[in-house]
């Protein structure tokens, strides 16, 4: 039976922001998107050293092993892709009300704007006229 492969792998640390100043002692609460973002990393780092292996200088056992870590790798990253993804359709959902809100209310002031511009145009060719009538007396 082919021993597993096994390539070093160096886990990277979450940074965290320093506490807040009033919350001594208190650890920042690290975001879900945060989390996602570095498990991501990591597993993009290690696609890349699965990657650095020379398939040739493998045995067929070890190749095949390699190659499933390589694709339960894959597929992990992509799990983590599409999370990221849910979260940003999740979050663009939640201010998707707001966003109609502006809108409407943009809307209804390019309304207002409108008439205001339909008046002055109004008094602007009344003006118009009565300044030719006034030229028309001289």
């Amino acid at each position: 039976m082919a021993t597993p492969i096994r390539v070093p792998v160096r886990r990277r640390s979450v940074k965290q922001a320093p506490p807040q100043a009033g919350l001594a002692g208190a650890a920042p609460a690290i975001s879900a998107h945060d989390e996602l973002v570095a498990v991501k990393a990591s597993l993009e780092s290690m696609n890349a050293k699965l990657n650095g292996v020379d398939p040739n200088a493998l045995s067929d056992a070890e190749h095949e092993t390699w190659s499933d870590e390589i694709n339960k790798v894959d597929l992990a990253i992509a799990r983590v892709r599409n999370s990221l993804l849910n979260g940003i359709v999740a979050e663009f959902e939640d201010a998707m009300p707001g966003i109609q809100a502006s809108t409407a209310r943009a809307e209804a002031s390019l309304a207002k704007l409108t008439k205001f511009v339909d008046i002055i145009n109004a008094v602007s060719g009344v003006l118009g006229v009565v300044e030719n009538i006034i030229a028309l007396g001289k």
